[in-house]
């Protein structure tokens, strides 16, 4: 989401530009809901609402400007044990695959097949 605010931010530098023009320039570029980030750049009183535009089909437009606040962008951490939203991060998995391996080498697999050959095979299974 971080690099969708900073494209929102960039298209305000000039001065009042409408939300629908912002989102119309956004399509196809980001995955992020440019409503999304409107309201969360509102929240954090970075952007302002200046202009409400009623149109000829009926919908008002709405134009915002900065406020001059910082954006400021926290880094985060390689290694945070939890999520954006704060959310717990699972460790111990497969879905850890930064820490410690709990899988065996190849030279390991290879001695475990030939000692339990016919009494016990072993399935074995790599990471992707």
């Amino acid at each position: 989401m971080l690099p969708a605010k900073i494209y929102y931010l960039k298209q305000l530098e000039n001065g009042p530009v409408s939300h629908r023009t912002i989102t119309k320039r956004m399509t196809g570029k980001f995955l992020d809901s440019a409503a999304g980030i409107k309201d969360s750049l509102i929240k954090d009183g970075i952007i302002v609402c200046v202009k409400k535009v009623l149109q000829s089909d009926g919908k008002y437009n709405y134009h915002h400007e900065l406020t001059g606040k910082e954006f400021v962008v926290l880094e985060q951490q390689e290694n945070s044990d939890v999520w954006d939203d704060g959310s717990v991060r699972s460790k111990g998995n497969a879905f850890d695959w930064r820490g410690p391996s709990l899988a065996y080498s190849r030279k390991e697999l290879v001695h475990l097949q030939q000692k339990y050959q016919n009494n016990n095979p072993i399935t074995i299974y790599s990471r992707a």
